[in-house]
């Protein structure tokens, strides 16, 4: 069948392109097979996952409230639909609550609603379909809110989300990943299967879609703080008022991911590691060796920022058995940091929104952060 792939299919052989050697069909239709598999499943892992304490993501609100928001990575143009699993629990007496996913590119909103039963804990899930407005676009944002009815309250433990995969075969002609001036070109598996050489224009595909391909952003580490908790069953000072919202002095070398640095990363020449951060206010701050300074209209603005970092291969961590290199991404234990995030000697005395006077305004402070990289 024409653009299919098979994640069962044996590699192609290296050794059958070598001069003075036939090369047989299966060669061509193993590389094309790969190809359409790795544009369909490619980064298909969760691009959102975040876990909870507990009662710490918790509301009784009758009203959507805003819990918690996030920056995804895209897959490509063509992979458009995404799940959304919860793992929660439910308190008090339960009729109608619900969790309302909404994702905004580049301001075309889309929503998903996972509708919460009685049960005493659980699972949820849901969908959503996008489409992509005209452009270029490799990120989404993504907001969480929930409503309960009057005498419930729910409480969060887990937020995952992911793009789900092309099914097979793909549909004919060029699939786009992040624009329509760029495309990479699925195989047709029956065109393959002829004892021939290789044409240019397969080589040119061939190289042409690896090259696209690389270009594919993943999640690297993705945080939010909980923005409105509210609990009336659980409302003392160690349970759902202790919920976080900003980023914190002992989230110094904690909050941290390790990605892999890939062969050839240095030399890649578009957009390859990237830091998202949402913040209100002012602040500086060191992520992986470099300061950022962000300076936005007041001190209770609040807005996403984006950072293109760069690797230092001397900061390069070897680990495991295999012996290969990955990098350390985190905040940097120094003074600017400990000045600048919250610690029990600067707490904020508002929550999210900020306030507009006094002296314990929610300023300068990171509540939500997103390193997405190729």
């Amino acid at each position: 069948m024409s653009n299919s792939y098979s994640s069962t299919s044996i590699l192609s052989d290296p050794a059958s392109t070598v001069a003075s050697r036939q090369v047989t069909f299966e060669t061509p239709e193993r590389m094309g097979n790969a190809s359409n598999f790795a544009f369909a499943t490619g980064n298909c892992e969760n691009v959102l996952s975040q876990a909870f304490a507990d009662r710490c993501f918790i509301t009784d609100s009758t009203s959507y409230v805003e819990m918690a928001e996030w920056r995804i990575p895209l897959v490509s143009l063509e992979h458009d639909e995404i799940e959304f699993i919860v793992n929660y629990r439910t308190h008090g007496t339960v009729s109608a609550c619900n969790v309302r996913f909404t994702i905004d590119i580049d301001g075309s909103t889309f929503t998903s609603v996972l509708s919460l039963s009685s049960t005493t804990n659980g699972f949820a899930n849901n969908d959503v379909t996008v489409t992509f407005p005209s452009g270029t676009h490799y990120y989404a944002t993504l907001t969480m809110e929930i409503i309960v009815n009057s005498g419930a309250e729910v409480e969060m433990f887990s937020v995952m989300a992911y793009f789900k995969r092309l099914a097979s075969p793909l549909a004919a002609g060029f699939k786009f990943q992040y624009n329509n001036t760029t495309a990479i070109t699925p195989y047709g598996i029956n065109r393959l299967k002829v004892n021939q050489a290789f044409t240019s224009r397969f080589a040119h595909n061939m190289i042409d879609n690896i090259t696209e391909l690389r270009k594919r952003f993943r999640s690297l580490l993705s945080w939010s703080g909980v923005y409105n908790t509210n609990s009336t069953l659980f409302p003392s000072f160690t349970e759902a008022a202790m919920s976080q919202i900003y980023i914190g002095s002992g989230d110094i070398g904690t909050l941290l991911a390790y990605p892999l640095l890939p062969s050839g990363f240095e030399n890649l020449d578009f957009d390859k590691l990237q830091l998202h951060v949402k913040v209100i206010g002012d602040i500086d701050f060191t992520f992986f060796g470099q300061s950022f300074s962000i300076n936005q209209a007041s001190d209770t603005t609040i807005g996403w920022h984006i950072f293109d970092l760069e690797i230092d291969n001397g900061q390069l961590s070897v680990l495991g058995d295999t012996r290969l290199p990955y990098y350390d991404a985190t905040f940097d234990n120094n003074s600017e940091n400990s000045a600048s995030f919250v610690d029990l000697d600067t707490p904020r005395a508002n929550r999210y929104p900020p306030a507009l006077t006094g002296v314990g305004k929610t300023r300068n402070t990171i509540i939500g952060l997103t390193l997405i990289g190729v």
